[in-house]
Formats: C-alpha cells, sequence, structure tokens
C-alpha cells in the first residue's frame, strides 16, 4: 500500500474516529489509551502515531527499564518531570513504582493528551502527586527551571530524535540530577541515514556492523557536547538498547573545569576501515590509512569512547530486581545487567560484530559465546550486549579478535 493510501487509512480512522477509551494495565498503573485496535497497518501492526494519544504497548520494555533505573538512583523526596508524556504512562509510573519519587509533572503540548493525562491522574487516584501540564517541552522545562523548581529527574522519550530538547533538558535539571533520553531515530544515529544523522547530532557517520552501539555512543557524545556548552558535564549510569530505541541515563554535573576534562578524556571518534574491519577508538584524527590493510580510515564521530554504565548502579539494580518481579520485562532486565556488570568493570569496550566480520574474512561464523571466552582466555575483557545478540566488545586489539574469530570458527 502506497504511502497516499496509508494517509487516507490515516485521516479516516486515526482522526475522524477515534474509537472509545479502554482501560488496560502495565507495571502497577491502570491506564486509559484509546482503542488499539482502531490504529492498526494493513499488516495488522498496531501504529502508535496514527492514535490521537500517543501510547505504544511495544515500549514496556523501555518504561520497565526506566522504573528500575530511577528507583535506584538513590534519590529522596525527587521530583521527575516527563517533558513528552503522551497517555501519561511514565510519569504515573514513576510516582506509583519508583522508590525515592514524591512527585511528577506529565506534560504533552497535545490538548487531548493533556486531557487523557488528567483522566489518568484521577484513575489511579493520584491528584497532587502527578500534575498535568500542557505546553511545548521546552517551554516547561525553562519556566520550572525559572520558577525554582528542583527537578531531580527529567525523562525525555520523543518520537524520533530528542535532539530539541537536549539543551533545555541539561539546563533545567538540577546539579547532580539525571536525564533520561530515548532516541527512535536509529537509520539516522546508526549511519544508515549518514547525512540526517550528521545534520541531526553534528558528527561524521557511515554505517558499520554495529550501527545500534555507534547509535549510543553517537548519542551519548552528542549530550556531552551540549552540556558542555553550559559549562555542564555528563556521567552516564545505565542503557537499554531495544529493537527500534536506544535509552541512556545520565548525571548532569555542573562546572567549566570537569566539562573540559569530559571533552578530553571522553569524547572522541571510532576509527573504522570499512574493507577490513579494523577499528579502535581515537581523540583525534592521527593516520589516514589502515595500518592493516592499507585502505583509507573513516572517523566516526565524535561520539562517546567512555565507559556507558555505572558498576555500583549495576550493583544496585541487580539487588532491587526481585522486587520488581511483577514487570513483564524482569527477564530482560536480568540479562541486561548480567551483560552490563561486566562491561561496568571493564571500561570502554570497542564493538564488532562476530556474524558480519566473519562474513570479512570468509570463515564460518561462531558461537558469539565461543569468541568472549577466546578473548577472556588471551587475558582481555570481552561481554556480549543485551540488544545486539551478535555484537562482542572487547578491550583487546583488533588481531586478537580476529585471532579468535579465526579459531572460534573451527571449533
Amino acid at each position: 500500500m502506497n504511502i497516499f493510501l496509508l494517509m487516507i487509512q490515516y485521516w479516516s480512522v486515526g482522526v475522524s474516529s477515534p474509537g472509545e477509551l479502554v482501560e488496560l494495565n502495565e507495571g502497577k498503573v491502570r491506564l486509559l489509551v484509546y482503542d488499539l485496535s482502531r490504529f492498526l497497518r494493513p499488516d495488522g501492526v498496531y501504529e502508535p502515531a496514527w492514535s490521537p494519544v500517543f501510547y505504544n504497548p511495544a515500549a514496556v520494555f523501555s518504561r520497565d527499564f526506566s522504573v528500575l533505573v530511577v528507583s535506584t538512583l538513590e534519590l529522596r523526596n525527587a521530583t521527575v518531570l516527563d517533558a513528552l508524556s503522551g497517555c501519561g504512562v511514565r510519569a504515573l509510573r514513576y510516582c506509583v513504582e519508583a522508590t525515592g519519587v514524591v512527585k511528577c509533572f506529565a506534560n504533552d503540548i497535545d490538548e487531548r493528551a493533556y486531557d487523557l493525562i488528567a483522566k489518568n491522574v484521577s484513575l489511579n487516584k493520584l491528584q497532587g502527586v502527578v500534575e498535568a501540564l500542557n505546553d511545548d517541552a521546552n517551554v516547561v522545562m525553562y519556566r520550572l527551571k525559572k520558577s525554582g523548581v528542583k527537578l531531580d529527574v527529567i525523562d525525555v522519550d520523543p518520537y524520533g530524535s530528542p535532539t530539541p530538547f537536549l539543551r533545555a533538558a541539561s539546563w533545567a535539571v538540577r546539579s547532580g540530577g539525571f536525564l533520561g533520553v530515548t532516541a527512535t531515530d536509529l537509520a539516522s544515529l546508526s549511519g544508515a541515514r549518514p547525512w540526517a544523522g550528521s545534520r541531526r547530532y553534528w558528527c561524521h557517520l557511515i554505517l558499520t556492523d554495529v550501527p545500534k552501539l555507534v547509535a549510543l555512543r553517537v548519542l551519548v557524545g552528542y549530550a556531552a557536547r551540549v552540556a558542555s556548552e553550559l559549562d555542564r558535564f555528563i556521567e552516564p549510569v545505565a542503557y537499554a538498547i531495544g529493537s527500534y530505541f536506544i535509552r541512556v541515563f545520565y548525571r548532569v554535573g555542573r562546572g567549566a573545569t570537569a566539562a573540559d576534562a569530559m571533552l578530553s578524556k571522553s569524547v572522541g571518534y571510532l576509527k573504522y576501515c570499512s574493507v577490513c574491519g579494523f577499528r579502535e577508538y581515537a581523540h583525534w584524527f592521527d593516520e589516514v590509512t589502515c595500518r592493516v590493510c592499507g585502505s583509507r580510515l573513516d572517523y566516526v564521530g565524535p561520539m562517546w569512547i567512555d565507559r556507558l554504565v555505572s558498576r555500583e548502579h549495576v550493583l544496585r539494580a541487580r539487588e532491587a530486581l526481585p522486587s520488581f518481579s511483577y514487570m513483564s520485562s524482569a527477564s530482560k532486565l536480568s540479562k541486561l545487567l548480567e551483560y552490563q556488570l561486566f562491561e561496568a568493570e571493564s571500561g570502554a569496550l570497542v564493538p564488532y560484530d562476530v556474524v558480519q566480520m566473519a562474513r570479512r574474512l570468509k570463515v564460518n561464523a561462531p558461537r558469539v559465546e565461543e569468541v568472549v571466552e577466546c578473548l577472556k582466555s588471551l587475558g582481555y575483557s570481552a561481554t556480549r550486549y543485551y540488544g545486539a545478540p551478535t555484537a562482542v566488545g572487547t578491550n583487546g586489539p583488533y588481531s586478537a579478535f580476529v585471532d579468535c574469530l579465526k579459531k572460534s570458527s573451527l571449533s
């Protein structure tokens, strides 16, 4: 079906006949949303952008992850702003489920969303705890900052790129507070649409064999540069990779000296050869040709080239996870934390895709775990990634990865 017919379906079903509200449960909250069955594509898949008020049931993993992270940030009497709230589900869940959160603002510029947030606040008897707002997200952040409201957490969960909101969020969050940021424009961020990504994130992008992991580091690197313009620095705490999104939480601190140190230490490039797959992190452009095959090198970035997770936070999250066993994503979160604990202990790891690299080297693709164990046996750190199932991260050199890949392909 072409885009014209899809738009006809959108206007005939999605707007003029939105359907009745239906009630469902997510986490520990009750939720009114527009009837999901009214907004199905021709292939039978629900299209959340067609609903009068945005709600994506496929994003439960992202919201479960967010509640767990906020619960383990050691907050007390915290105030959270859900800047792009849709039906209000994130704000509701933070105030009901997240330890240490006592007040939430749920903002959306759309009046229908504002009305639905108010209904959901009433449904969950959270009047005075969750406050519905109806304005532009950036305006709300600057207004709350100006009025003296100390925002401990600002959640930025847009449909697409978060770039229009990160400057205001970095300014409005309290010193030592946290931002939770989602990006769903993975084609742009990953290098599949390099000009769009370069335009939005002010960086050089190409398509690599680890697109989601590049997207993650480019997003964090962009957030760091935006914060530094305001004499702020960031410290990543946790991240999640989904089928269509990446999400990261980071602490924001103040200080020009600390911002300078962050840029010097933690922001750089992925030096990458598209021919042989050689790669390593670099702080600047220090060579033009690949030292392995002699081909031209690309420098992907700027991006974040430091650690992406906090070991202390991962340990707290693992300890707290049994309290969240009611979540539908509990088993996924357990696996994510298992991988990220090792990552947190290993620093910045260079990612490789085992299947794509095996194809480059013309060998059979081995089991990912075998490559990981081989790298560990050589004394290097190595781990898998949740959300990128054929990817391996290691602090070993390219030669060690290639040796382990070839050795494992023979077993």
